[in-house]
C-alpha cells in the first residue's frame, strides 16, 4: 500500500513538472502567432471593392460595405483612410467608397478606403 502511494505521489510530482516544462516552451505563442499572421498578410491576395458604406464601428473596427456582389463586412485594423493611418473613424455613411483588402482565415481586413471620385 505504501508502495503505491510513493508511485502515484511521484508519477503526480513528474507530471507536474512536465506540464511545467511545456508551458515554458509554449510561451512564446503569442510572439509567433502574430508573425505567422503577419507572413499570412503580406501573401494574401489584394482584393478591390467599390460601393457605399453601409456602417462604421470604431469600436469594433467593423465596417460594412454594400458592394454590387452583397455586402462586404471589413476589420479596420489596418486600414489607410484618405492616405492615413488611424482615420477611419471620420468614414461618413453612406458615402461611395473605394478600397482594397485582403482575406486571412475567411476575415477580410481593410487595408485602405477612400471616397469615391464622381
Amino acid at each position: 500500500m505504501r508502495r503505491s502511494v510513493w508511485a502515484v505521489a511521484l508519477l503526480f510530482f513528474v507530471l507536474m513538472f512536465v506540464g511545467h516544462a511545456m508551458a515554458q516552451e509554449g510561451s512564446g505563442g503569442a510572439e509567433w502567432s502574430k508573425q505567422a499572421f503577419d507572413n499570412q498578410l503580406a501573401q494574401a491576395k489584394e482584393m478591390r471593392f467599390t460601393g457605399t458604406v453601409v456602417s462604421h464601428d470604431p469600436m469594433c473596427h467593423c465596417v460594412v460595405v454594400k458592394t454590387p456582389k452583397g455586402e462586404l463586412t471589413m476589420q479596420d485594423d489596418y486600414a489607410k483612410f484618405m492616405q492615413e493611418y488611424d482615420k477611419a473613424k471620420g468614414l461618413k455613411m453612406g458615402a461611395a467608397v473605394t478600397g482594397v483588402y485582403k482575406t486571412v482565415n475567411h476575415i477580410h481586413y481593410l487595408l485602405s478606403i477612400s471616397y469615391a471620385k464622381d
